[in-house]
């Protein structure tokens, strides 16, 4: 299960935005829940573990997370994540931290292993498959990537990033007319997004400098 306090390190805030969001909106009412579910119990306990000289820190694998996110070190951050995985095998928010610092390093292939890990644990978890659309643009496997933000875009048709990404993804495909069509409709949903605005402004200005061909996709663009 994902902790919102865990995930605010660097490794999180290296996650795109659109990406968090569904990371934390997905989990704010578990986290409210496990708040609330803290005993009287669990104090003593931990009380009585201090007064033995050992701390419930060293058998928690959110730990680890938090050490991660103190460190540059993409390798040093593998290591905890495998050491909390270690002490639990079901920690979804290692998987999916394990994943993305394996994705920037260059090892797609085995950040898909870890994302398709998690999926295991969760499902549905829409974040996890923006993340595996990444990695597979990242292996210039674009037409997976697509099939990732379109399992996205089923469940939410509002989703602004990940039309943008299946636009980008497009775009590298050379079909410049689905992708403007994909940019037109996450500016329809969010007019405000200067980003994508300016994506589709250097598009445009691809399709008239290429002069695309009059049965193409595109050239209800020229």
């Amino acid at each position: 299960m994902i902790s919102c306090i865990m995930l605010r390190n660097q490794a999180w805030k290296m996650i795109p935005k659109g990406v968090r969001i569904y990371l934390q909106l997905e989990t704010e009412d578990s986290e409210m829940a496990e708040e609330s579910n803290t005993t009287e119990n669990a104090k003593i306990e931990q009380k009585e573990l201090e007064a033995a000289g050992k701390t419930e820190e060293t058998e928690d694998p959110g730990q680890f997370l938090i050490a991660a996110g103190k460190t540059d070190n993409y390798e040093d951050k593998l290591r905890l994540y495998n050491e909390a995985l270690n002490l639990d095998p079901m920690y979804f928010d290692a998987w999916l931290q394990k994943g993305f610092v394996l994705d920037r390093l260059g090892r797609s292939e085995e950040a898909l292993a870890c994302y398709n890990r998690a999926l295991e644990i969760e499902p549905e978890h829409l974040g996890i498959k923006c993340l595996k659309g990444f990695a597979y643009s990242n292996l210039k496997d674009y037409e997976k990537a697509i099939e990732c933000y379109d399992e996205v875009l089923k469940v939410n048709s509002e989703d602004v990033f990940s039309w943008y990404q299946k636009g980008s993804v497009l775009e590298n495909l050379g079909r410049y007319g689905e992708a403007m069509e994909a940019y037109d409709r996450a500016l329809e949903i969010d007019p405000t997004d200067a980003l994508i605005r300016e994506k589709r402004l250097r598009l445009l200005g691809l399709i008239y400098k290429s002069g695309t061909l009059t049965d193409s996709p595109d050239s209800k663009f020229n």
